[in-house]
């Protein structure tokens, strides 16, 4: 039975309607890595996703990176339903996760950002197709991208032959919804850990390198919502993630979806820089206005300093191919 919520604001649309579908026990376990820090203002909403599923055989491990706002009361208040919760400073989400697959002992592995949500009795419909399809490797489900108010943004359904790498390549036009990919400990030990050293596109790369070497399995069920806000890192440091997954395409052998992602940041300057010489042009002398000019200067530079960066780092991978 779910506790009560800290927060009513934290209680899921679904909650008054909803019955949790009891599971086999015959159907292989999910081990679910619930990365976080300071995720205070989302988290209680995504624990209770999580907790609308029947838990017998799963088992969820929350790494904390030592978050200092009100994330340490949410887990106290839902302690009971944790296999492992830790809070202790790491290098990074890639390291969190890491560190929480290792500790994992389920045959299937699944991570949740600590603002996404996996809809109610998902967890039993993936466990049913490991149990069915003995050689599933990697599973996909279809997702909703949201607002903060659950309103959806946009609907992936995906197909068996959009889940093949040579369509997976162009991941910045096609990619997956990481709350609805689920793997084995196999396809992890193949081609994990996550990279600390990526911060945005860390997922893209465990992915790609997957559908090189694994078949994706389609589930046509909606099993998760990525939920889109104003904190996300992808929404805050669009340039940064941008370059990034460009960089990821070309360590897998897509130079030319690396470079059409590449030039999506140059796209990204040139419409910067123009309306920064508009504002100047027009000779605005408010303070409103020098402020903004200020802002609009400073991320210019940003996503200049990113286009040399990242034409630099490209050119390097080009010539390491052989």
């Amino acid at each position: 039975m779910l506790p009560e919520p800290l927060d009513e604001a934290s209680r899921l649309p679904w909650e008054g309607h909803s019955v949790i579908e009891s599971v086999p026990d015959t159907f292989p376990g999910v081990s679910i890595v619930v990365p976080i820090y300071n995720a205070g203002r989302f988290l209680e909403r995504t624990l209770r996703s999580l907790l609308f599923n029947d838990p017998k055989g799963n088992e969820i491990i929350v790494m904390d990176g030592g978050s200092t706002d009100n994330t340490g009361v949410i887990l106290e208040h839902y302690k009971d339903h944790f296999k492992v919760c830790i809070s202790d400073k790491d290098d990074g989400q890639s390291d969190a996760i890491n560190k929480g697959f290792s500790l994992a002992t389920k045959p299937i592995l699944y991570w949740l950002n600590g603002d996404d949500l996996i809809l109610p009795n998902a967890l039993g419909r993936v466990r049913k197709v490991f149990d069915q399809i003995e050689s599933v490797d990697v599973l996909v489900g279809n997702a909703y991208l949201t607002e903060l108010d659950l309103t959806p943004i946009r609907h992936f359904e995906f197909t068996p032959q959009n889940l093949r790498f040579e369509c997976l390549s162009d991941y910045a036009v096609n990619h997956l919804v990481q709350p609805s990919v689920f793997f084995t400990r196999a396809a992890w030990d193949e081609c994990g850990p996550l990279s600390n050293e990526l911060h945005y596109a860390m997922d893209a790369d465990l992915f790609l390198g997957m559908s090189r070497k694994f078949e994706f399995i389609h589930l046509a069920a909606d099993l998760a919502y990525s939920v889109y806000h104003e904190g996300c890192k992808t929404r805050n440091k669009r340039a940064e993630s941008i370059s990034e997954l460009g960089l990821v395409q070309a360590k897998h052998g897509a130079f030319a979806e690396a470079h059409r992602t590449l030039n999506l940041v140059v796209e990204m300057y040139n419409s910067a820089a123009g309306q920064l010489q508009e504002r100047r042009d027009g000779h605005s002398t408010t303070s409103s206005e020098c402020d903004r000019c200020a802002l609009l200067s400073r991320k210019v530079e940003a996503i200049e300093q990113e286009v040399e960066r990242n034409k630099d780092l490209l050119l390097s991978k080009d010539l390491e191919t052989p």
